[in-house]
């Protein structure tokens, strides 16, 4: 599935270095000293599962650190975060294993490096010598987030922006931290490309001399969406099939439609020194400076490899069936893919979002007989909200004689990393 979701992360930081960005004002951070910024574990053990898998993934693709700097005596809060000093951009931090090291990643600290491949090299970026640091940090890092001339189309899933300095926008943007940039959050259109994305509460005006000090990825901050499938069961008409035939369900693609496909996600200080983030839902990407612009929309799907979509029962089996229902309605297997997993936006969902379903009816030896394509409208009136950091399950009964969907149930699950019922696979990265 070439990804596992992010699982719970708390780490320590003690102390930094990376590229110091070129400026061209006039306020320029105090010069560079010796010590660099690293990163060590804070916590529970890390000799259970979770906290392996949690750690494991995070080696695999990196997390980015952002820093401003505020000179002695300053805060990061003064004039409403303006007079602090781009530091560090989007810098890459990561673990680099040494020969015959355990998989406890806890061995030595998490430092910025360089990524090739499989390969890292340290690229270590130092505190100033004076001063704090204020800093904003996501995952999994992204090399382009901060670049200064994106693609055009730009099809980054993950973008730093500026910080926000129109008093309109920032009105509409609850509990806003003055001065911290903004993430633009855009999934993949394909489960295959989609990745658990998480964002740490930033940490402000940290010294050198500090000591270690959380970084805190415990947060999912996406909604997990999972699939299930049982169907009403059917009689196939005399003469369509060989007599004796079996001809069995199977779910080949399934797709989410014109729900939101972007939103920010921003830094926010409730009392002071108490910081958080969250998701906006009234500025949009589309047009950050209109009041209730709408939000740009997208489609995701999962497809099935070789047009399947494998259960959590039959993972490993040759054929994949949906079962036909039983009295109590609740034999539904879910979807167990090797193509991916949503990892899509919190959101209330449009009026006219929509769910569709591709199954095919085979023979026996797995031929296709017929091929249907079902839809059903989004939001149910059972859940029009995708919370953030939950699994949403939707239990679907699939109605083959009248080519539709009997019954579609969403439920909300805890977001439980030491239960996952998918592989545990690493996400790429870039």
């Amino acid at each position: 599935m070439n990804r596992s979701c992010l699982t719970k992360t708390c780490l320590l930081l003690a102390a930094a270095l990376g590229a110091l960005l070129p400026f061209s004002c006039s306020k320029e951070p105090a010069a560079p000293s010796g010590d660099p910024i690293e990163f060590s574990l804070d916590g529970p053990s890390t000799k259970g599962q979770t906290a392996i898998t949690t750690l494991a993934t995070l080696a695999a693709q990196d997390f980015s650190v952002s820093a401003w700097y505020s000179p002695k005596g300053a805060s990061f809060h003064d004039e409403d975060g303006s007079q602090a000093v781009a530091y560090i951009s989007n810098h890459r931090f990561g673990y680099i294993k040494v020969s015959g090291e355990d998989n406890s990643y806890a061995n030595h600290a998490w430092q910025g490096v360089n990524r090739s491949g499989n390969n890292l090299s340290a690229r270590p970026a130092y505190w100033p010598l004076d001063g704090t640091l204020s800093f904003f940090c996501y995952a999994p890092c992204r090399a382009d987030a901060a670049a200064a001339t994106p693609s055009d189309p730009d099809v980054r899933d993950i973008v730093l922006e500026p910080a926000v300095t129109d008093a309109g926008i920032i009105s509409r943007l609850p509990d806003y931290l003055p001065g911290s940039p903004l993430i633009r959050v855009s999934p993949k259109l394909s489960a295959l490309d989609q990745v658990d994305f998480l964002a740490a509460p930033p940490l402000l005006d940290k010294r050198r001399t500090d000591g270690a000090f959380p970084l805190d990825f415990s947060e999912h901050r996406m909604t997990r969406v999972e699939f299930s499938f049982n169907e009403t069961g059917f009689v196939y008409p005399t003469g369509t099939v060989p007599e004796g035939e079996e001809v069995a369900v199977r779910v080949t693609s399934i797709s989410l439609k014109n729900v939101i496909g972007s939103k920010y996600l921003y830094f926010t200080e409730t009392q002071p020194y108490q910081t958080g983030c969250a998701w906006s839902g009234e500025v949009s990407p589309a047009d950050p400076a209109t009041v209730a612009a709408g939000f740009p929309r997208a489609t995701y799907q999962i497809t099935g490899a070789d047009k399947e979509l494998r259960t959590i029962a039959q993972f490993n089996a040759r054929y994949v069936n949906v079962p036909e229902r039983n009295a109590a309605n609740d034999n539904h297997l879910a979807v167990q893919t090797d193509r991916g997993i949503l990892f899509l936006l919190p959101q209330k969902l449009p009026d006219d979002a929509e769910l569709e379903v591709v199954y095919a009816l085979v023979e026996q030896h797995g031929l296709p007989v017929v091929s249907e394509i079902v839809t059903c409208s989004l939001p149910l009136t059972s859940l029009d909200t995708w919370p953030e950091g939950k699994v949403v399950r939707y239990k679907i009964t699939l109605n083959v004689p009248s080519r539709g969907v009997s019954d579609v149930v969403a439920q909300v699950y805890d977001w439980d990393d030491s239960g996952n019922d998918h592989n545990e696979e690493l996400m790429p990265h870039d």
